[in-house]
């Protein structure tokens, strides 16, 4: 049209899988934010979320090997948590979960901090992430990780470290 040659390269060359992915990871917080969270945070990890669920969202996570009830029963002591006994073991809320007899604790206190807890057959993963929006995680939640973490070094020997053996899980090591 008009008598131009159409130029057959594209103005913008395609970003590669790994641009796609730090486009993705890095669109709430910059490397530099995560890597200076990660030197105040001990165990803690931030976790983005894996996009596409109702209600995923991005968190500070720890995960917590857990072998035994016995041993259930010892973090959960240690974190202050009380035991509550389910009224129907048949309405257990997760597939695999090894101790049905006990409910899940979900939200929770601990040390004045809010927290998500969810039990898997090996291992729980407490979560923390930010009050007024819930599916993000702030300085507001680094603040209640660094709280609450003095209370977790007790349990420092039982955590899995990452939380979340993918690429999901911030490693300042993985981009020193």
């Amino acid at each position: 049209m008009w008598g131009r040659k159409k130029n057959k390269q594209s103005l913008h060359k395609p970003l590669s899988e790994q641009q796609l992915w730090e486009r993705y990871f890095f669109e709430r917080h910059s490397l530099d934010t995560l890597l200076e969270w990660s030197k105040r945070l001990k165990y803690f990890r931030y976790c983005r979320a894996y996009g596409g669920h109702v209600g995923d969202g991005d968190s500070l996570l720890i995960a917590i090997r857990i072998q035994s009830e016995q041993e259930l029963h010892e973090v959960f002591e240690q974190l202050d948590i009380p035991i509550v006994l389910a009224s129907d073991s048949s309405t257990s809320t997760t597939a695999n979960w090894k101790y049905p007899q006990i409910e899940h604790p979900k939200h929770v206190m601990i040390a004045g901090v809010k927290a998500f807890i969810w039990m898997y057959p090996d291992r729980m993963k407490l979560s923390i992430t930010n009050l007024e929006h819930p599916v993000e995680v702030t300085a507001t939640s680094v603040v209640a990780a660094e709280q609450l973490e003095p209370f977790l070094a007790p349990l420092a020997y039982r955590m899995i470290d990452p939380p979340q053996d993918d690429r999901y899980c911030f490693r300042a090591e993985d981009w020193q």
